[in-house]
């Protein structure tokens, strides 16, 4: 069944529940309904908004993390190398032969530019060249996307916190190999090794990945309502920026001076992916017409290269127009705080089901797509795919907030634990019998009649049931299982059924009593539920996905108890 499809039936028996409260005379329903939902909504954690991201300039050398202003407008690869070199003092080797492999000249143009921003973001666009970076004994290694990936180290990670908090390294190593790079693991073939030895985690994988999964440990030490995982801090401005109006009135205008114009109306970077450009053989000059006034500028953004079969990106700390490929094929990595959504196992995979199939069960993994989705804990979502479906997840969680935050609880019948009922144990004769008279001495003594004490609520009675009867096959002595059995021999266990009368509360004591005797103190044979309220016998709660703050209420059979008893209310 569908989260929504829970949804709805929760909501159902709400009202069916509400109807029938009133049929039956209970005037104060509606109230504590009310009462029930405040109480509830008390306890739902608050999600917080920030962090928003994990800043990649927060992971990086200090040299490639300052920021700088400055402006490569029709340069070249040498003046900006160069520039590293003198300007900012690092040490730069340049890889002539990958460079050569790629086609790339050392005076290949560039026309970048930085405002505030920190350098990393410089070379990472020099990957529109087809190059790469990694950073070794304080040296800023430039080569190709191959040789980079070959170049990888062992880094080791204190992750004792992590599992102090809650998560198991199965969990850990779950999503990262689930989530960062999931085609680079050993376990799928690839040359990236994961270990974990008592508290430290290593990992060997290039400088890329291990910077992403630095930053995923850092998003679950610390995440909110969506973290994204190594995402420029710049990001953050311009995806608020995206959803603010612009204006734009264009006829016949070339698509590159649009885009500059554009840019300039919404004080934003955005720029033309000309290499994904190239490949969809859409020029920079192409014509476009398109007028629209007062609209969210990723709707202008998306009207404006719809025609041409294009789409837009966040990368590098830029509004990139590129190709829908490229665009997908770049996924990104939040963490999700649902903490208000589900609570345990059971919870989760309800959420994710949802989730799943609400965004298109085709993006995900587990049905062949490149997106995937982990619960490395209940309340913690860690989600790997594109920018468009990350949004769109987020878009969900929050309908599903409105909707319960809407949705008004069902009241629940309140147990009384001093209620008197009569219960029935079925257990072994000589058992019962030795627990007929420890029970009144074990139990709340002064609750059983007796001794002066007529109006006490607790009673003990004692009745025969019948015996149990069961076949156990005789071996000939000497001989061993495969030689054959010697005959049947018939075990008869005399029963005895204890009938106790007492109150709600001291049921739950006998249930324990009953199950230290049967089996000793390393397991209670009713330690999964009792008889008062609360978590015991009759008692509910108010949850939410697949049983928590909006669930279908379990069937409770009123005259079933733990162990095969039979219960039977007997008020005085």
């Amino acid at each position: 069944m569908s989260i929504v499809s829970k949804w709805r039936q929760g909501i159902r028996l709400v009202v069916v529940a509400s109807l029938l409260a009133v049929a039956s005379g209970v005037g104060t329903a509606a109230e504590d309904a009310t009462q029930v939902a405040k109480e509830t909504k008390s306890d739902i954690p608050k999600i917080a908004d920030e962090p928003k991201t994990v800043d990649p300039a927060t992971l990086m050398p200090d040299k490639l993390a300052k920021k700088v202003t400055v402006d490569f407008s029709q340069s070249s690869l040498r003046e900006v190398l160069n520039w590293l070199r003198e300007k900012q003092g690092m040490s730069v080797l340049v890889d002539d032969t990958a460079l050569s492999e790629l086609g790339v000249l050392i005076d290949e143009p560039i026309s970048d530019r930085l405002q505030d921003a920190p350098i990393y973001l410089l070379l990472d666009r020099l990957r529109a060249l087809g190059l790469f970076w990694y950073f070794e004994d304080d040296i800023v290694h430039v080569t190709s996307a191959e040789k980079a990936e070959e170049h990888m180290t062992t880094v080791p990670y204190e992750v004792g916190d992590l599992l102090q908090a809650g998560y198991t390294a199965d969990d850990l190593i779950d999503v990262i190999e689930g989530c960062i790079a999931p085609e680079t693991w050993e376990a799928v073939g690839g040359p990236s090794v994961l270990s974990v030895l008592g508290d430290v985690m290593f990992i060997r994988q290039t400088d890329d990945v291990q910077r992403k999964v630095q930053g995923l440990l850092a998003a679950l030490r610390k995440h909110a309502r969506r973290t994204f995982v190594l995402d420029p801090a710049q990001h953050v401005q311009m995806r608020q920026r995206m959803k603010e109006n612009v204006s734009l009135d264009l006829v016949d205008m070339p698509l590159v001076a649009a885009v500059e114009q554009l840019s300039k109306n919404a004080q934003i970077d955005i720029r033309l992916d000309e290499a994904a450009l190239r490949e969809e053989h859409v020029r920079p000059r192409e014509p476009v017409t398109l007028k629209l006034t007062d609209r969210k500028l990723e709707t202008v953004l998306q009207a404006l290269v719809a025609n041409l079969d294009l789409t837009w990106t966040l990368r590098d700390g830029v509004v990139w127009i590129t190709s829908r490929d490229v665009a997908e094929s770049q996924s990104k990595t939040a963490v999700f705080d649902v903490r208000d959504l589900c609570r345990d196992k059971s919870e989760s995979d309800a959420l994710l089901d949802a989730l799943m199939s609400q965004t298109g069960a085709e993006a995900w993994d587990e049905l062949g797509g490149p997106g995937s989705m982990r619960f490395p804990q209940p309340g913690t979502l860690v989600v790997s795919n594109r920018e468009s479906v990350l949004a769109d997840v987020l878009e969900l969680l929050e309908t599903y907030r409105a909707a319960l935050r809407a949705s008004r609880p069902r009241a629940q019948k309140t147990v009384d634990p001093q209620e008197v009922i009569t219960v029935y144990y079925r257990l072994h004769a000589n058992v019962a019998s030795d627990l007929m008279s420890l029970l009144p001495q074990l139990v709340e003594p002064q609750t059983w009649k007796g001794r002066g004490r007529a109006d006490a609520p607790g009673e003990i009675l004692i009745a025969a049931s019948l015996p149990e009867v069961s076949d156990r096959p005789l071996r000939r002595a000497g001989k061993s299982d495969k030689q054959g059995e010697a005959g049947v021999q018939t075990l008869v266990e005399s029963r005895a059924v204890l009938i106790v009368t007492q109150t709600r509360a001291a049921h739950d004591e006998i249930a324990k009593v009953i199950g230290r005797v049967q089996s000793g103190d390393a397991t209670g044979a009713a330690a999964s539920g009792g008889f008062g309220g609360g978590g015991g016998f009759g008692g509910g709660g108010m949850g939410g996905f697949g049983g928590a703050y909006l669930s279908v209420p379990e069937t409770i059979e009123p005259n079933m108890g733990p162990q095969g008893r039979t219960n039977s209310s007997n008020r005085r």
